[in-house]
């Protein structure tokens, strides 16, 4: 199957919000498992409008000739890019897409002057994107996000990190 990226056009601007809806939802479902999530297309909208800036660049993921997910890389610092999002719709997951587009992330970054390491934000939970990104060769802990939440949650999901248990 031929993937490709294709730099962020206006031309995509309805189906890219549909995809960054699903993303957000896909993410507050792993941390809330107790039922549907409701898509708000409104904050995937402004969401959009921020991505679109000289520190980022949105890509759409294409296969096939079809816009199948999106990827962001966000340029913080002066030697090393994020991947910021990957999101590849769910009728298409499990197909290499994801694999190959973060490669190809990968070689646009190479290309940058100055840019010499990637790194990728991953939710605990999210174990699949995990394992990708463990198979792609991301095997060095970097920086470790904390939370607290403030209002009562129901998980008791744990995990333990350099000797002290957390909760993902």
């Amino acid at each position: 199957m031929q993937i490709y990226l294709r730099k962020y056009t206006d031309e995509y601007k309805q189906k890219v919000i549909e995809q960054i809806a699903k993303f957000f939802g896909f993410h507050i479902n792993l941390a809330n498992s107790s039922g549907i999530v409701k898509i708000d297309y409104s904050i995937a909208e402004k969401n959009l409008s921020n991505w679109v800036n000289e520190e980022s660049e949105l890509y759409l993921i294409v296969a096939q000739d079809i816009v199948v997910g999106f990827l962001r890389i966000g340029y913080r610092g002066d030697n090393v890019a994020w991947i910021e999002d990957v999101f590849v719709d769910e009728e298409y997951r499990n197909q290499g897409i994801a694999t190959e587009s973060i490669q190809l992330a990968e070689k646009i970054i190479e290309e940058r002057a100055g840019y010499d390491a990637v790194c990728i934000d991953v939710v605990p939970r999210n174990s699949a994107a995990l394992s990708l990104y463990y198979k792609l060769g991301y095997d060095k802990l970097s920086i470790l996000t904390v939370r607290k939440d403030l209002s009562p949650k129901k998980d008791n999901t744990t995990e333990f990190i350099l000797g002290h248990k957390y909760k993902i």
